[in-house]
């Protein structure tokens, strides 16, 4: 059985009979460095907070004063289909 590189195409090892793919050296370490420097640039950033929402809340944003009751007002002013 060949075996190539899957990224570059590099023969690894020769053999009859059929190509199977795995991965050289040299790729290896490109790839770890790319995985590595992916997880450093998340962990910069800054983590997104979970909002839970209780059943028939408006949405952020959403709220107004002064709504019609049944249902919250979207900044345009229309109210939503919900509160029809």
């Amino acid at each position: 059985m060949r075996v190539v590189c899957a990224w570059c195409g590099a023969v690894l090892s020769e053999g009859e009979g059929a190509v199977s793919h795995g991965i050289c050296r040299e790729c290896e370490v490109l790839f770890e460095r790319a995985y590595l420097r992916g997880l450093a640039e998340r962990r910069r950033q800054p983590r997104r907070v979970r909002v839970t929402l209780r059943a028939g809340a408006p949405l952020p944003g959403f709220e107004r004063e002064g709504a019609p009751a049944g249902g919250p007002v979207c900044a345009a002013g229309a109210t939503s289909a919900a509160g029809r």
